[in-house]
């Protein structure tokens, strides 16, 4: 694999690794998907999604800032929504993608990336966006508006208390989802940790296209899970009635259900894709 890297910004420096993988089936070299991982995600971690993508597609993949190896400078308020959809239109620009050219998976806040380039104009629209486990709006805690303001130590120790609260929490309430918890944990650990709290605080808990999906204006064919606490079901159904050509996929499991199912999320987006 070779990997690069695009600046997108000098002050502070930014710079977000990126990688194509060419598809191993000469049938379909003039099809590109540009994958974006979710949050916590990495090119290196969807390695097996590549390949299994290389089947039907060329494949462009970034790391947005604060993801895998990309920038991710310890500073407020460059984790906006807008952000991330400057980012999106910076790798749109490098590869020379072209309107209804090309397609635009996503996972999670992936996919949401892709919503806010696309409500916002930032650039050529994708054919069609590939949408994992999304939402028009997370549902977090109000209280998060408040820790945004706290000092980067009281943060520290209130992620602490809030991961054991939490995970008595999700215990109770939605048990299949304490894999998916437990994994988000291990990330923290690994990256830089004030990184990933203004993405939470100022992308995840900001985040609200509600009332302007319209504006995304392309078909979506979105795979969500029924057990899924993390993006409730019905944000992604919800998701489907905006455009006539939009079709949902539903898993069985909780949030986390992309590993060991990679070759069934192709197909399915092989059919769809023939299908448009």
């Amino acid at each position: 694999m070779e990997e690069k890297y695009l600046t997108v910004s000098e002050k502070p420096l930014i710079v977000l690794r990126h990688s194509f993988f060419p598809t191993t089936n000469e049938e379909y070299k003039n099809r590109t998907i540009l994958l974006i991982p979710g949050w916590l995600s990495s090119i290196d971690r969807r390695l097996p999604l590549v390949k299994a993508f290389q089947e039907i597609s060329n494949v462009i993949m970034f790391e947005p800032r604060g993801f895998g190896k990309s920038s991710g400078p310890r500073k407020r308020g460059l984790y906006k929504p807008i952000c991330y959809a400057d980012d999106l239109s910076e790798i749109v620009k490098h590869y020379q993608l072209k309107e209804d050219e090309y397609f635009i998976w996503g996972s999670c806040v992936g996919a949401e990336i892709a919503y806010q380039y696309c409500i916002d104009n930032k650039g050529p629209k994708p054919k069609a966006i590939l949408a994992v486990s999304t939402a028009s709006k997370h549902y977090t805690f109000r209280w998060f508006s408040i820790v945004n303001y706290l000092p980067y130590p009281i943060l520290w120790a209130a992620y602490k208390i809030y991961k054991i609260i939490f995970k008595m929490y999700l215990n109770k309430q939605s048990p299949e989802d304490i894999k998916n918890f437990d994994y988000s944990m291990e990330r923290f650990y690994e990256l830089d940790f004030y990184v990933q709290a203004r993405i939470i605080l100022e992308f995840i808990h900001k985040y609200d296209i509600r009332g302007k999906e319209d504006g995304i204006g392309v078909p979506q064919l979105i795979f969500y899970a029924d057990k899924d606490w993390f993006s409730k079901p019905k944000e992604s159904e919800n998701l489907a009635q905006f455009h006539p050509k939009s079709k949902l996929v539903k898993y069985s499991k909780a949030h986390r259900f992309i590993d060991g199912n990679e070759d069934d999320i192709v197909n399915h987006i092989n059919q769809y894709l023939q299908a448009l």
